[in-house]
Parts: structure tokens; C-alpha cells; sequence
């Protein structure tokens, strides 16, 4: 078989050639697609040298993006648009688990254990100064849900007018033109940008497969929870994070339940803003917790690129979205949202429970509530992090989801260890307690050389070339707030 017959995937020497993933990730049918003007060999191999550059890049600065968990197709956009739009991986990368989140919606959920099952609910929040091309990444990536917005909102109009046309009508004229009852229309959305709770709550009662919230200034946003309500937005948001049912009595109108309700959020916020979020005890009463922020350390504004993004890319990007979009909500005989359930695998299950294990130590021993609270929602991110991945890898052909495997499993770990790490900076900030401002310098100086994950015998060569003593840097292995302790003879850093 000569390499034009072969596919991507299957030419990539990274992957076995016996194993079930070697299938085409999606349709390079050029009648369809187009994209397979793009040499399969090429492509992988370009993609293996892009990550393992960045790798390479990386992997003396703390918290690397797992860019390695996202299937190949995935990988390829994220690199493509880092090289041709100078979007930050991290960024764009986080930004396509919230859009995967939004296509999901109430598609699916998988089941941890009897009684308790997970949705694909995430909300999200890119950190970055002004500047510094956070707010493109997240538009780029969500433009196909907002152009599948504007296909909804054409058919909505045409109904709309129809609807108008009918009602004009007498009942013997729409007997007459065999014209049924009218009904009155409704726009299926899936983005908001600017709502009440209320509003939002129409909108949903409508798009039962769910919604997602993209915010262009999170702190805004939050500012005005008080807008209305004291209080109260603050209150559901913390209970949509739980899925818990929407339920509105209007003293005009009618009243408004959605038993099983999917809202996932997404935004950008400035640096400098942070501390806002952390006003009207936000900090305490869990709802800093349930956001996942991507936060760079030492973000620059990048040059121009001087290279165009293929289009398709694009395409690419476009036919992911539009394959988990194609995914039919189910419904019981209410007609609300029945989601199928997914169920791990046992070798799957059993690598998720032992991470618990090792996530729970970490939460007992925290210094305070607020890291605790962190490893504590971490914990149901990890879940969902499997959940989405799941269904990317039966987006790119890569899974037939009846399960959640090893492989997804294995990603949502490695995402839940970034995300983690990343509010742990972020909490550093908001409690204006970074530990590292209270260190000597020499200690400044060594905690940055010792690698983000070290043995004990590793560090005290690092130590031993500082100049710094067994009997210091031992000590210094104790400041809980600078090290995870995770095994016997093995650290890692936390800032």
C-alpha cells in the first residue's frame, strides 16, 4: 500500500500499528474536505516535531499545557494556530475542552457510580494582562458554534414570518389553505453573551440540548450579580455548576422549569482584576473553586505572525464541532433531555480511584480551606475532563463511546494536575501570599532550577551546585506551601 492510501494516524510513528486507534481521524475525503491536499506524513510528522519543539521550550517553565491528551487532529489546530496566529497553546487548548463541553451539552453523562453520574458542565477562565491575545484564541475557537447560532437564527426567521402570516389569517382561511394551527417559534441558541438569569432560563427552556455562557470580561460579569437580585445570581450559578433543576415563578408570564439544565461558562479577565473575583467572599463560599483558570506565567504580546493559517485548519476545526453537534439529545416522556449514560472501563475506574486516593491525602493535608476546596473540585473536573475527552476521541474516529477508556481517563488526569496547579497561582495572587516573595534569594534562585518534578536525590545535586547545605534544603523540602510531597522521595512544585 503506497502512503497516499494510508492514513494519518497510521503513518505517525508514535502510534502502534496494531492498535485500534489507527483509523482516519476524520473525513479526508477531498470531495468533501479538501484536506487531504495536506500530506498525511508530513502532517505527523510535523506535528511530532511542533510538540516535542515546544516540549523542549516548556519544559523548564511550570505547568505545561498536556497538549498531548487531545487527539491528533486536535493537536494539529492548536499548533497551527500557535505558529500562523500566535494564540497561546494553553489558551486555545482550554478553549476547545469548553467548546467540546457546549457541543456535548446533554448528550451524555458518565456514571462514576450508582446514583452518581457527571455532565460535561465547565466553566473556564483564561488569565492574561491586556494585550497579550487571550480574547482571540476563545473566539476563533467557539466561531463554529456561533456560525451553527446564525443557521438557527435564519430558520427562526422564516418561521417567524410564516408565523406572522398565519395568524393574520381567519380560521376558515388557514382551513381554506390546509394551514395547521400556528405556533408560535422559538430561536434554539447555543451562545450567550449578555442575559439576566431570567433570560438565560428562556433561552434554555428552549435549547434543552444546552447552552454555553461566553464572557468577554469575567470580572464584569461578575460584578453585576448584585445587579438584581443581592445575592441570588451568585446562588445559581453555584447551583448550576451541580446541574441543579431551574426553577422561575414569574409574577408576569409563565413560570419557567428546567429539571436538568446545562450551562457551561467561559471568559477572559485581566490580571490586575483577579482580586475581584475574590469580593463578597467569593473566595470562601466555593465559587472560585469551580473555575478552571488558564494563567500563564511571564506572558508577553507576540510579534506578528508573518504566515497564514491554512484554511484548513479551519475546516478542521469546523468538522470536529459539527460531528459532536450531530450527536441526538434523547428525551423521556416529558420531553426533557434523557442523557445516555457512560460507563469506565475497569482498568479506567480503577486508575480514576487511584488518583483519588492520592488527591484526597493532598486535601487533608492542606494548609487552608481554600486550597482544600481546590483539590476538593478538582476531583469532579476530572470526571468531566474524562467525559469530553472521550467523545473528541469519538469525534476524530478514535473511540466508539460506549465507555470511558484508559486513554481518556489518563488526559483528564494530566488536565486536572494543570488546572489544579494553575488555581493554586491564581489563589497565591488573590490572597496576596505568594510564598516565593518571602524566600532568601539563594532559595528564590534554587526553588527556580529545581525541576517541576524532582526526586530527593535530584534536588540535593541541584542544592550541592547552589552551594546550598543537605541539611537547608531538607528543611526547605517541608514548606508545604512551595512542595507536594507525593511519594516517599518525590516532590513536585506548586507555584
Amino acid at each position: 500500500m503506497d502512503n497516499q492510501n494510508k492514513t494519518p494516524a497510521s503513518l505517525c510513528n508514535s502510534q502502534p500499528k496494531d492498535t485500534k486507534y489507527n483509523q482516519l481521524p476524520i473525513d479526508f475525503d477531498e470531495k468533501k474536505t479538501g484536506i487531504c491536499n495536506i500530506s498525511p506524513t508530513e502532517m505527523c510528522e510535523d506535528i511530532k516535531e511542533k510538540i516535542t519543539s515546544f516540549s523542549e521550550v516548556e519544559e523548564r517553565q511550570n505547568n505545561r499545557f498536556p497538549v498531548d491528551v487531545f487527539p491528533l487532529p486536535f493537536q494539529q489546530i492548536i499548533m497551527a494556530t500557535n505558529k500562523d496566529l500566535s494564540f497561546p497553546i494553553d489558551f486555545v487548548g482550554a478553549s476547545m475542552l469548553y467548546v467540546s463541553s457546549i457541543a456535548i451539552g446533554n448528550t451524555f453523562r458518565v456514571e462514576v457510580k450508582k446514583g452518581w453520574s457527571e455532565s460535561a458542565v465547565l466553566y473556564l477562565a483564561i488569565v492574561a494582562r491586556s494585550g497579550t491575545n487571550k480574547s482571540h484564541p476563545l473566539n476563533f475557537i467557539v466561531r463554529p458554534i456561533v456560525d451553527h447560532d446564525k443557521k438557527t437564527y435564519r430558520k427562526y426567521e422564516q418561521l417567524s414570518k410564516e408565523y406572522e402570516n398565519a395568524i393574520r389569517l381567519s380560521k376558515k382561511e388557514r382551513e381554506q389553505q390546509a394551514i395547521d394551527e400556528p405556533t408560535k417559534p422559538f430561536w434554539e441558541k447555543i451562545i450567550l453573551t449578555d442575559f439576566t438569569p431570567e433570560a438565560l432560563a428562556e433561552v434554555h427552556k428552549f435549547s434543552k440540548r444546552g447552552i454555553g455562557v461566553k464572557v468577554d470580561e469575567l470580572a464584569g460579569w461578575i460584578k453585576n450579580f448584585n445587579r438584581y437580585n443581592k445575592g441570588s445570581e451568585m446562588e445559581f450559578w453555584l447551583s448550576q455548576w451541580n446541574g441543579e433543576p431551574i426553577n422561575i415563578d414569574r409574577k408576569t408570564g409563565e413560570p419557567i422549569f428546567i429539571p436538568l439544565p446545562f450551562i457551561s461558562v467561559a471568559g477572559t479577565i485581566q490580571t490586575g482584576l483577579l482580586n475581584d473575583l475574590a469580593k463578597d467572599n467569593r473566595n470562601l463560599n466555593g465559587f472560585i473553586d469551580r473555575i478552571l483558570f488558564v494563567f500563564l506565567n511571564n506572558l508577553k504580546k507576540p510579534y506578528w505572525s508573518e504566515t497564514d493559517l491554512d484554511p484548513k485548519i479551519i475546516l478542521l476545526w469546523n468538522e470536529i464541532v459539527s460531528r459532536l453537534l450531530s450527536i441526538n439529545v434523547e428525551y423521556d416522556e416529558t420531553f426533557n433531555p434523557k442523557p445516555e449514560l457512560l460507563f469506565f472501563s475497569p482498568e479506567a475506574k480503577q486508575l480514576l480511584y487511584n488518583w483519588q486516593k492520592s488527591n484526597a491525602d493532598q486535601c487533608n493535608e492542606a494548609e487552608n480551606e481554600i486550597i482544600a476546596g481546590i483539590y476538593s473540585k478538582i476531583e469532579i473536573y476530572v470526571v468531566r475532563f474524562a467525559l469530553i475527552l472521550e467523545l473528541m476521541r469519538w469525534a476524530c474516529h478514535e473511540s466508539d463511546k460506549q465507555s470511558v477508556g484508559l486513554e481518556a481517563v489518563n488526559g483528564a488526569i494530566k488536565l486536572a494536575e494543570y488546572f489544579k496547579n494553575s488555581a493554586i497561582k491564581v489563589n497565591s495572587i488573590i490572597s496576596n501570599a505568594n510564598p516565593l516573595d518571602k524566600l532568601t534569594a539563594d532559595k528564590k534562585r534554587l526553588y527556580e532550577v529545581l525541576p517541576d518534578t524532582f526526586t530527593t536525590e535530584t534536588g540535593l545535586l541541584v542544592a550541592k551546585g547552589l552551594n546550598v547545605p543537605e541539611r537547608s534544603f531538607k528543611r526547605f523540602l517541608n514548606e508545604k506551601e512551595l512542595f507536594n510531597h507525593v511519594k516517599r522521595g518525590e516532590y513536585e512544585k506548586r507555584i
